[in-house]
């Protein structure tokens, strides 16, 4: 049977991982029925330094389909990404689809048949759950977030232009095997270079220059369903944003070794 690959790459996320694993362990049967998927999950313990690596552990012991990849230290989201991402390319030979969500419990799992139903009607390789398009929600976000955010997606839009992408930043999305397989046979262990969380725009433009064809879903955002304090420091983020974008311009784009 072919799997689909979960990554949720934690850094002190103790009150929020039991949860959202639960919550993903409801759609086994769903996902083996009607798309013939067994579910794997993977957490990424990015050093955490509360009790995200016990509850992980126990997890793991509690479900045979859950397996705990720890980092020592903390390396940051970036690196969690790749972590995930390589061990699954390298470990998992039957994930044809791999989907990466945040680990704090704001993203909802059950969104993950709407990425496979337009996946395989569409054929597109990156589906994104936005927060830009008709029927979207984000509820529990300071208007300062959102006015940043709101930023960083125009100066994204003006200066990258995928196409169908409306959401550059959002870490819940689906993708293929293959357009990951392709964009690691380009840029090796440099597919992410991004530490923080300007790493899934870097993403994404990448797998952009390699072929990858886009779309978006619309999906809830509950900010009000985390628990702790958020990691993101806003205007670092901000800052590192509008530098990424202006280096990430000058990657040449190719499709099986055809510039586009």
């Amino acid at each position: 049977m072919i799997e689909l690959s979960v990554v949720l790459p934690a850094y002190n996320e103790d009150e929020n991982i039991e949860t959202l694993v639960n919550r993903w362990q409801k759609y086994q049967g769903m996902l083996s029925n009607d798309y013939g998927m067994a579910l794997r999950i993977f957490v990424i313990n990015d050093g955490s330094v509360d009790q995200t690596r016990e509850v992980a552990e126990r997890l793991e012991n509690s479900y045979s389909n859950l397996t705990l990849i720890n980092h020592l230290q903390n390396k940051g989201l970036g690196e969690a990404i790749k972590t995930g991402i390589t061990h699954v390319l390298k470990n998992c030979p039957n994930s044809s689809h791999l989907c990466l969500m945040d680990c704090d419990n704001t993203q909802g799992p059950q969104y993950i048949l709407d990425m496979l139903d337009v996946q395989c009607k569409s054929g597109c390789d990156v589906i994104i759950a936005s927060r830009y398009q008709k029927g979207a929600q984000v509820i529990g976000v300071s208007r300062f977030r959102l006015f940043t955010s709101e930023g960083a997606r125009y100066f994204f839009s003006m200066i990258l232009r995928v196409p169908s992408v409306r959401d550059y930043t959002c870490g819940f999305r689906l993708y293929t095997r293959q357009i990951l397989l392709q964009a690691f046979d380009r840029f090796g262990v440099n597919l992410i270079e991004e530490r923080g969380f300007t790493c899934m725009a870097e993403l994404l433009y990448k797998l952009y220059c390699c072929g990858a064809v886009f779309a978006e879903i619309p999906f809830e955002l509950r900010y009000n369903f985390k628990r702790g304090a958020s990691k993101m420091a806003v205007f670092k983020t901000a800052v590192n944003s509008f530098r990424l974008a202006l280096r990430l311009r000058r990657i040449k784009k190719y499709s099986n070794g055809v510039p586009l």
